[in-house]
């Protein structure tokens, strides 16, 4: 057999592998999307817990969880959270008679792909990972791991905090005007934030991953923070609908992300130096 040959059946066998993790992730998607569909009642309690809940609730309640000392200064501050606390009165309409099926449909896709987000990370890990050298694999599952671990704080940051933010301060506005929300606009809105803060989220990653590669080091990124910022300002314009409040709120973390991020890089370069 030539080399030709032999590159050849490589070549195929890496388009076979390919093809078997993608038929993998496309079933894990499907499977947790089809999971989905069946529990109605929970997926409307998703969608309405944001405008039920306030970072005031939110924090009150870490407080009578990790503190709960009755008539202490920490008790007084939880009583008072939950005293300023306010619900959003807005209706959710079904404008049309196919709105809510649309909407439906994308809530289990989204709840989908997020139920199998390690295993489609998963997946992608094990087609490269036979092409990792015996030092990168060190690395491997580890940084899988660091992954999934960044995705889901970013969605858990885009719930609990973000977008209860964003629809309180919503409903503030225009106070005599009442709140009736078509169902597809807003469940466009939340799965807009939740992925996009998600994919975010991993910025530490991606700078650390540049660094590795000697494409930028942690001086470089220092030496850009002013231009970073600008950057991270236009993405969070682009990751989350078209509102300031929650392109502000998306901003924010990013550039204390990017700040780990320039940490990150310099922990793999001093590890890198050491192994020199």
């Amino acid at each position: 057999m030539t080399d030709s040959e032999d590159a050849s059946m490589t070549f195929w066998e890496h388009l076979e592998e390919l093809r078997r993790r993608l038929i993998v992730i496309a079933i894990a998607i499907g499977t947790f999307s089809i999971l989905s569909l069946s529990f109605g009642r929970p997926i409307e309690a998703i969608l309405r817990f944001p405008m039920e809940t306030s970072i005031s609730n939110i924090l009150a309640a870490i407080i009578d969880r990790t503190v709960g000392v009755e008539g202490s200064m920490m008790g007084f501050l939880s009583v008072s959270l939950k005293a300023g606390a306010s619900n959003v009165e807005a209706e959710l309409l079904k404008i049309g008679p196919v709105e809510g099926i649309k909407a439906y449909l994308k809530i289990s896709i989204t709840s989908g792909f997020l139920l199998a987000s390690p295993i489609v990370l998963y997946q992608i890990w094990a087609f490269i990972f036979p092409a990792l050298t015996r030092k990168e694999r060190r690395y491997a599952l580890p940084l899988f791991f660091v992954i999934v671990v960044f995705f889901v704080i970013g969605v858990v940051f885009a719930y609990l905090i973000v977008t209860p933010t964003v629809l309180h301060f919503a409903d503030s506005l225009f106070p005599t005007a009442k709140d009736m929300w078509d169902i597809e606009k807003y469940v466009n809105f939340m799965t807009g934030l939740l992925l996009g803060f998600g994919i975010a989220f991993e910025l530490p990653i991606v700078m650390a991953f540049l660094s590795w590669i000697g494409v930028v080091d942690s001086r470089g990124f220092r030496a850009k923070q002013s231009y970073a910022a600008v950057g991270i300002f236009v993405m969070s314009a682009l990751l989350t609908p078209a509102d300031p409040l929650s392109m502000f709120l998306m901003a924010v973390p990013l550039i204390v992300l990017y700040q780990l991020g320039i940490f990150f890089a310099f922990l793999l370069e001093r590890e890198s130096e050491s192994h020199a």
